[in-house]
């Protein structure tokens, strides 16, 4: 018993270690697999789909975004649909008369995926882009974006999303910044690999045909897709400089509830894709950079509790439960103390943040987890805006 619970401790706090640190070693030590063939002048019909639910606010400044792309006007279209939104989406996009290639769909309310599902077959385009309706793209995004699907191996293209933070953002905002700095350099890693295990929904570009509809009551359309790819054999990559900016949401109770949809889609994608837990094209990266991520706050807990066990009969265990309980101590009074306004400043505060932050989206994947079992998570989704 007592070294079933030795191996359990140590595995409990290997994975993490090995997914967060050890896995992102690896994928710089892999060689690029090969170079990939890009085509700055191709200009194919491309369909631009963005799914929209109360967006007043920003729905005006998408569209003119998107109206400033650089990219041949009679070669691109946008599809805007609304899900059953309850403000003035509809209407304000329904209000750029003067773009021809503009269509905008007002849809009842039936989740993202339905709306998408909805564009897809109303799409003409070879190259199919899906954006979010708060992300604005740099002006050359969606021509590099297409470059990239010269090459015939290449089926779904990714966007690198930026999130614009600053010194006057709250905490929310900085963690979620920092965080994505680290992953979007994993995505580059996977990407030079082709295995790219994840676009952003922010902004991806997937070969039409490929995905003629997205399963209904899929949470993570964007995640769906690109494993979908995967799985039909596809290289799947990100380019860097197809760039997309989103001000981040610095509320911390929206950003939790966004962890938590994103958790549910999570562990649904696991059941909808578990051939890929076996040996197959991108497996590897899709288990080593997903599936043992998501399964970290159960192995936080196993930690935790084989931890306590342990402590019983070994000195040396015991002072590493004693470390364990007073580090949740200090990141719980951190958390605390940050939501009257609280700051520390240096490096040590940037570390209590980030294990902050950490801890908040293991908590909010724990949370996702019993509500996917549950059949709790809506496939429908809320704008969250701070």
């Amino acid at each position: 018993m007592e070294t079933a619970l030795y191996v359990i401790f140590l595995v409990s706090v290997f994975a993490p270690l090995y997914t967060y640190a050890i896995y992102p070693l690896i994928l710089q030590a892999i060689p690029p697999s090969h170079t990939y063939v890009t085509d700055q002048q191709a200009v194919p019909l491309v369909s631009v789909l963005v799914a929209a639910y109360n967006e007043e606010c920003i729905i005006a400044e998408k569209i003119i975004n998107m109206s400033e792309l650089a990219y041949p006007a009679d070669r691109i279209e946008f599809l805007i649909g609304s899900d059953g939104s309850s403000d003035r989406t509809v209407a304000i996009a329904s209000s750029f008369t003067e773009l021809p290639n503009l269509k905008v769909f007002d849809l009842p309310r039936g989740g993202k995926v339905q709306v998408l599902n909805v564009l897809l077959r109303e799409a003409r385009g070879e190259i199919l882009v899906f954006s979010d309706a708060n992300t604005m793209c740099d002006r050359q995004a969606i021509r590099k974006l297409i470059s990239r699907f010269a090459d015939p191996a290449i089926g779904l293209v990714s966007g690198q999303l930026y999130y614009q933070v600053g010194e006057a953002s709250g905490l929310g905002a900085k963690c979620l910044g920092t965080y994505w700095q680290y992953e979007n350099w994993i995505k580059r890693q996977e990407s030079k690999l082709g295995r790219l295990s994840g676009a952003n929904g922010a902004m991806y570009a997937i070969r039409r045909g490929i995905v003629s509809e997205i399963r209904t009551g899929i949470v993570n359309d964007d995640f769906y897709m690109t494993i979908y790819t995967l799985q039909a054999g596809w290289d799947v990559i990100m380019d860097p400089e197809a760039v997309a900016y989103e001000e981040p949401n610095d509320d911390l109770e929206s950003q939790f509830k966004r962890h938590v949809r994103d958790g549910a889609g999570h562990y649904q994608a696991m059941a909808v894709f578990w051939r890929m837990l076996f040996p197959r094209k991108g497996s590897f990266y899709y288990v080593s950079h997903r599936v043992v991520k998501w399964l970290v706050p159960f192995l936080l807990i196993a930690a935790f509790f084989s931890n306590l066990a342990l402590s019983l009969v070994s000195p040396a265990m015991l002072a590493l439960f004693c470390l364990q309980v007073i580090g949740y101590a200090v990141l719980f009074l951190f958390w605390l103390m940050s939501g009257r306004g609280w700051h520390l400043a240096g490096l040590i505060g940037k570390l209590l943040q980030m294990a902050c932050y950490f801890m908040t989206v293991n908590i909010a994947l724990l949370v996702g987890f019993f509500k996917y079992i549950g059949g709790k998570q809506d496939a429908a989704w809320e704008t969250q805006r701070s």
